[in-house]
């Protein structure tokens, strides 16, 4: 990715010219679906994307600046790619999605730069932490769904990625930018490391599908580094820092590699990895612990996919349109019908690719969440460990307390693992 300059002063002037974000993908089927999880976020007839206040919120965005923002694009009477949809405004403007995203992360990034940089206090820095976050944090809203060919998402991504390594620079734990070899490519990542001065276990992400490897830093914050855990996170294929890497049954190429270069990293105790997938990333995470069991101490899946979303035809035609689009976009579709979908897809599935034949050989934490339809308890059942599987449902129901005891107990296995 290239570097910018300050985010405020390079944001885009009005300009029409640019194809809006749901034009991007020919879809030969129309569809209204409504497959998906809350977790993923609310799914509604008006919108385009998956609009996902809640998540949006617990990463660190303001509420009611949220809610604000996201009336401004509904209440625009700009000229729409598709009238029934609220965020498909034409053209880099108000009303349209990245802009109004963009210009609310600038707010953010002028609020920061407005902080003198000599003698900063510890205030300062907290602050000048934050305000680079929840800047990064906009940035990366602006340029979902993250499609490889949206010349303002992939510019929305270049500041969301520049403003979260500003905020890293006031953090109050070390983070290192890694590169890996991937075949005669790298790859950028980031490793977080808690405050100790002893090597540490590692937690090894992978990103759900509509997520950058950025937005994870709670995570890590609030459950991780105070348990000692270090937390690497990489792109996944054909976004962000991956962008130039396809997506394809082989999902897990990149996270094999650094897998395999892990023992060069000073900071880490290689011998003590656990992956944590979410969602579409636990894909990639069973497949590393069946592929690479000998250099993995524990699985820990949040509401995993490996099997049904790949092979079921009537869940996938009922899929949200925008979530059709992201996996044609992440397959390297310009089109896509509900036939070509599927047939793509099915590739996919770790049962047919003969992985689930047999038990995991590392031990296995799954959790799913109630009324899921994407990621259930039959799903579960496929990824059987022979050394110890654990299981945990959460309700749906105080959903910020629901995800709050997930990630704990996420946790509390994974020091019981080690």
């Amino acid at each position: 990715m290239t570097t910018t300059e300050n985010l405020s002063a390079q944001i885009f002037k009005p300009q029409y010219d640019y194809p809006e974000t749901s034009a991007l993908i020919n879809r030969v089927d129309s569809s209204d679906g409504s497959s998906i999880s809350p977790l993923d976020g609310e799914i509604d007839s008006k919108w385009y994307r998956i609009i996902n206040p809640f998540l949006w919120i617990w990463r660190g965005l303001p509420k009611l600046e949220v809610e604000e923002l996201l009336s401004r694009i509904a209440a625009s009477t700009k000229h729409h790619t598709n009238e029934k949809w609220l965020d498909t405004v034409i053209g880099y403007q108000s009303g349209n999605w990245v802009y109004e995203f963009l210009n609310q992360a600038a707010l953010w990034q002028s609020k920061a730069d407005s902080i003198g940089q000599e003698n900063l206090s510890d205030e300062d820095k907290t602050n000048l932490h934050n305000y680079f976050l929840i800047a990064s944090e906009y940035s990366s809203i602006a340029s979902y769904p993250h499609f490889k060919n949206d010349e303002l998402a992939m510019y929305a991504q270049t500041c969301a990625y520049q403003a979260y390594m500003k905020a890293l620079s006031y953090s109050p734990f070390t983070v290192k930018e890694l590169e890996f070899k991937v075949e005669n490519r790298s790859v950028k990542t980031f490793l977080h490391l808690p405050k100790t001065d002893n090597t540490c276990p590692i937690v090894l992400i992978c990103n759900a599908l509509g997520s950058l490897q950025i937005d994870y830093y709670r995570y890590f914050k609030e459950y991780l580094a105070p348990r000692g855990f270090a937390m690497l996170t990489v792109d996944l294929p054909t976004v962000g820092y991956s962008r130039n890497f396809a997506l394809t049954q082989n999902s897990s190429q990149i996270h094999q590699a650094i897998l395999e270069q892990l023992s060069s990293v000073p900071w880490v105790d290689n011998s003590r990895v656990i992956l944590a997938g979410f969602r579409f990333g636990s894909h990639l995470a069973t497949r590393l612990a069946y592929l690479m069991p000998n250099k993995i101490k524990g699985l820990f899946n949040f509401t995993p996919f490996v099997h049904q979303i790949f092979v079921d035809k009537d869940l996938q035609k009922n899929l949200p349109t925008s979530y059709k689009d992201m996996l044609a976009s992440r397959l390297g579709l310009p089109s896509i019908s509900n036939l070509q979908l599927a047939a793509e897809l099915n590739y996919f599935s770790l049962k047919n690719q003969g992985l689930l034949t047999h038990g995991c050989p590392v031990p296995v934490m799954n959790i799913i969440f109630e009324e899921d339809i994407l990621s259930n308890l039959n799903e579960v059942k496929l990824i059987r460990s022979i050394k110890q599987n654990k299981l945990v449902t959460i309700p749906k129901t105080p959903l910020q307390k629901s995800l709050h005891d997930a990630l704990t107990q996420s946790v509390n296995w994974m020091e019981s693992v080690l």
